[in-house]
């Protein structure tokens, strides 16, 4: 249901996730930095946040799954590799983003096997050629959008699971990003609250031909207007230092439509 309704199926983010499957008796890895321990592996990697681009009469929806590092699976030892790397994804039905950040960009980490060439920081695969299976899973609530403050504020002196949806215009369409409250801050006396909270999806430049090279890691906050920031995760340099690391860094203020859904039902 749109944002004006007062009822609405939200993402479920516990329940909801990226999935694939790799097994290379059957197909060449694609994604991989070091050789495998095992032949078939499975990945469940629960959702962030859900961004869904409206453009040209169609939705597509991207996930974004939660943050780990990049190891050797099925070992007695030596579990993390080295140099490691934060490791994520975006999902889309058809479309498949990996994005790692070492200690310093550009770090030219190679992929196995080396005949593959450095592996890239965003690293945009179609998952039918990378995987033997995958797919998007998203569980959805019932919840009921807050529309006062005093229900807002209500709500956030309790224990509720809260979720934000914040919708912004993009070339050609608009991009809706869902995601659950995990830090906010609020004041009674002062009645207001302050969204600050991420991982999310930022839709800004895009890296590739895809859709979903458009999404960078970001930081989002809002007072629940008609604006938003978010803080854009980027190759930032260091003065003095001729390296540069990946840091939220880039501020990005777009005029939005901002809400607060409690799951559940009533406050």
């Amino acid at each position: 249901m749109p944002d004006s309704e007062s009822n609405s199926a939200v993402c479920d983010f516990a329940r909801s996730a990226i999935r694939w499957r790799s097994d290379t008796t059957k197909m060449k890895p694609l994604t991989m930095s070091r050789p495998a321990a095992t032949t078939l592996n499975n990945v469940r990697m629960p959702l962030e946040c859900l961004a869904t681009v409206a453009r040209g009469g169609e939705r597509f929806e991207f996930g974004l799954g939660a943050s780990c590092k990049t190891e050797n699976v099925f070992v007695e030892r030596d579990v993390w590799m080295a140099p490691n790397a934060d490791m994520c994804a975006v999902s889309g039905a058809n479309q498949f983003l990996i994005i790692k950040r070492w200690d310093r960009a550009d770090k030219g980490v190679m992929l196995h096997p080396a005949s593959l060439g450095p592996q890239p920081e965003r690293q945009c695969v179609d998952p039918a050629a990378a995987f033997e299976t995958h797919g998007l899973v998203i569980r959805r609530r019932l919840a009921r959008r807050l529309e006062s403050m005093e229900t807002i504020l209500e709500v956030l002196q309790g224990d509720r699971e809260v979720v934000s949806r914040t919708t912004f215009a993009i070339d050609g369409g608009a991009v809706t990003v869902e995601y659950p409250i995990k830090t906010v801050n609020y004041s009674e006396r002062h009645r207001y609250y302050q969204v600050d909270t991420g991982p999310v999806l930022f839709f800004g430049e895009p890296t590739g031909p895809n859709l979903v090279e458009h999404f960078h890691l970001a930081y989002v906050a809002h007072l629940g207007g008609d604006w938003a920031e978010f803080l854009v995760s980027q190759p930032t340099r260091l003065e003095g230092h001729g390296v540069s690391v990946h840091h939220f860094s880039k501020v990005r203020r777009v005029n939005a439509q901002n809400s607060l859904w409690v799951v559940g039902g009533g406050a």
